[in-house]
């Protein structure tokens, strides 16, 4: 029988397998390491994961071409460090833009989708036609008075007032065009000197006073009843005490 190993043998042996499991625990950190800078260097630095497509979705009156003229996606940039937030905000800045998204659609497209502005009214503004969207933002011209429009008749000359005056009359436009299309078939026009003195022009000679854009959907239904009236003045201004005139 062969002698058992000594207590140096063994020793040599455990520490052998020591560093052996270090080396290894070692060699992973290092491949590991060489995989994620190689796999950062392929997604950040090279061109393998790089801008080739831009696509647009959403247009309407735009052209795609128009949007990717200000969006000024630079082909060949790496997907990743495309800043898309830049890329939003100079599609956004465009007039007829409401609202842009962009976003990255690997391996090698960025993607813009725009919501935009869609005329609600319009107003003459310095001597010009100009399309009002929900917000009262007016954001593009006509050669002539749409037809399907709504004409808002807003008599304010300083250019923040002028557009919180905007924002109100159209908040009243969008709600009776969503809500009550009988009274908008009778609406001819709204007019406004400021935000809190909205009135609306109807057919057979009638008036609403609206007053401000507070309280819309109590003033639409306080409304509702009172045009049952013969009457030629319909106050809603303060809806809890509506009154008429003839």
């Amino acid at each position: 029988m062969s002698a058992p190993p000594s207590g140096d043998v063994r020793f040599a042996a455990r520490r052998r397998n020591v560093l052996l499991r270090r080396w290894r625990r070692t060699l992973a950190i290092v491949v590991g390491v060489v995989i994620l800078g190689a796999l950062a260097w392929l997604v950040w630095f090279s061109s393998f994961l790089a801008v080739r497509t831009v696509a647009v979705d959403g247009e309407t009156t735009l052209k795609a071409s128009q949007i990717l003229a200000v969006a000024d996606v630079r082909t060949g940039e790496p997907l990743a460090r495309v800043d898309t937030v830049a890329i939003e905000a100079r599609v956004a800045s465009m007039g007829r833009i409401e609202g842009a998204t962009v976003s990255r659609s690997w391996p090698h497209t960025i993607r813009i989708t725009v919501l935009e502005r869609k005329p609600i009214a319009y107003a003459t503004i310095d001597g010009e036609i100009r399309g009002v969207d929900r917000f009262g933002i007016d954001f593009r011209s006509y050669s002539s008075p749409p037809k399907d429009l709504l004409e808002v008749r807003v008599n304010v000359f300083d250019a923040r007032k002028r557009q919180q005056t905007l924002a109100a009359v159209a908040a009243v436009v969008n709600l009776i065009d969503t809500k009550d299309r009988d009274l908008r078939s009778q609406v001819q026009h709204i007019s406004a000197s400021s935000r809190d003195s909205i009135v609306l022009t109807l057919t057979k000679g009638r008036t609403v006073t609206w007053g401000s854009g507070g309280n819309l959907t109590r003033k639409l239904t306080v409304l509702k009843s009172l045009l049952g009236i013969n009457a030629r003045v319909y106050d809603v201004s303060a809806p809890d005490q509506p009154t008429t005139r003839k």
